[in-house]
């Protein structure tokens, strides 16, 4: 259990604690979890938070009442005993004013709506109609896949798992003792590429249709009216180890705030907000029940929140994806050889602009952030590099001893290489990435100007690259 008593403000614990004391918020909280018994759960692990934890511990599901009881947010486990699950997670994000979303929480979602319809016509065309939860500042669209079914079994085919990530889930990952089988974690990997190719799709529609700018993960652009903010789609958890990511439970408390605290007037202004399912309610509805204790228990009464199967519509959904353009991007990806040696570090950096020399030499946490790993990957592929040995670079560059604390043992330095790479280079290679902001003023913009007099023009770089596609 995360913190001392004392860490939450007391009236906002006891509120808490009044609020899970409904019936029908502790069932809801059960079927997300597998079903409407306790011996129904099919969740590996729940974790639970006061909001300041970055990293809360795994427990057994069976504390879930005690987690309740103290008056903690709390999630459930990605990985699942019966099921693979996919979760499209989407949200607003404001560099400048991390708080934005929850000061104006009608105007941050109303941002994402275009995209929420994109991702939402992406998934029915192929017959999915996912659980739609609406969280602090974004949307998940949540369904799951019988790990028994046809497509999960293409999804292992299709998935790979390097060797250093297998051996660490070949490791202890659940509180139980459990293991995450080979079957499992290369239906995961797969997993990830589907999510990849829904997000290009709805880049891909979104791209002059949205009032901010859409990207696929947290990456920096510069300001407009509101300061540097986007429209999200994370498909991030899919980077990181399947026993490392979990998912809000619908109807608990939303504790993220409490980071900020700090921030003027933000506690004093933000009332609890709780992940509810909306359920045919409209926006303003539903930003307003998950606003209410009161409102958010009373909908609790009146909806389900089972995770729905939709094994067989992820048929279609697979036949798509292996028609297009990136799945052609990404045959080609594994299929590329391991790091030539003429690919050196000395060799990415010869020739190269001053701002990639610096960031290859302090990588630490520059390098952690996806808007450096895109321009790597944008500059080296200019040059003539093949993503496979782009990701090899960056991953000897995480092996580096440079302090990265407890990120390798959280992670796996190989694999996040390897994810991100094929992200960013499926991107420009497929033309999703239309390289707009691929330029000086915009990398200064975005913060990521590093050699602000190295006398150098980036637009050089994007013309090879413009040109590189072109021929492919």
């Amino acid at each position: 259990m995360p913190g001392p008593p004392g860490a939450m403000d007391a009236r906002l614990r006891e509120a808490l604690r009044e609020y899970y004391r409904h019936r029908s918020v502790r069932s809801r909280m059960h079927e997300f979890l597998g079903g409407p018994r306790r011996r129904d759960v099919s969740a590996m692990y729940i974790t639970a938070t006061d909001g300041h934890a970055d990293y809360p511990e795994p427990e057994p599901p069976s504390g879930l009442s005690d987690c309740l009881g103290a008056g903690l947010e709390v999630d459930r486990s990605l990985w699942d005993r019966r099921s693979l699950l996919v979760d499209l997670d989407i949200e607003h994000a404001n560099f400048d004013h991390p708080e934005a979303a929850w000061m104006n929480p009608n105007r941050a979602f109303k941002l994402q709506l275009p995209v929420i319809d994109a991702a939402l016509r992406t998934v029915t065309r192929a017959g999915i109609d996912p659980l739609v939860l609406l969280s602090g500042r974004g949307f998940h669209l949540v369904w799951r896949v019988d790990q028994e079914s046809a497509v999960f079994h293409r999804l292992a085919c299709l998935g790979h798992v390097n060797a250093s990530l297998a051996a660490r889930y070949s490791q202890t990952r659940s509180p139980a003792g459990a293991t995450i089988p080979p079957q499992l974690d290369h239906a995961y990997a797969g997993l990830g590429m589907i999510v990849e190719f829904i997000g290009h799709r709805v880049l891909t529609q979104c791209a002059d249709a949205n009032p901010i700018p859409v990207e696929i993960t947290a990456i920096e652009v510069g300001p407009g009216p509101g300061g540097r903010e986007i429209v999200s789609f994370d498909l991030s958890e899919y980077g990181d180890p399947l026993h490392k990511r979990h998912i809000r439970l619908p109807f608990s408390a939303y504790l993220k705030p409490r980071r900020f605290e700090g921030l003027i007037g933000l506690s004093a202004t933000i009332s609890p907000i709780f992940e509810i399912p909306l359920d045919g309610l409209n926006l303003d509805e539903a930003v307003g029940i998950a606003r209410s204790p009161d409102a958010a228990a009373r909908l609790s009464a009146n909806v389900h929140t089972f995770i729905p199967d939709f094994s067989g519509p992820m048929e279609a959904l697979l036949d798509e994806y292996e028609s297009s353009d990136l799945a052609a991007f990404h045959k080609d990806f594994y299929r590329e050889p391991p790091l030539p040696a003429a690919n050196s570090f000395a060799d990415a950096v010869c020739g190269a602009p001053l701002c990639l020399t610096w960031l290859l030499e302090n990588p630490n946490d520059w390098l952690l952030r996806p808007a450096a790993l895109q321009y790597v990957c944008r500059v080296l592929m200019a040059i003539g590099w093949n993503p496979r040995a782009i990701a090899h670079l960056i991953a000897d560059v995480y092996e580096r001893d440079i302090d990265w604390g407890e990120q390798w043992v959280r992670l796996d330095p190989f694999n996040r290489a390897m994810f991100y790479t094929r992200l960013f280079c499926g991107m420009v290679a497929t033309g999703v990435d239309r390289l707009i902001d691929f330029n000086c003023v915009s990398q200064r913009e975005k913060g990521y100007c590093f050699v602000p007099d190295c006398r150098v023009n980036l637009l050089p770089w994007r013309a090879k690259l413009l040109e590189r596609r072109k021929q492919h």
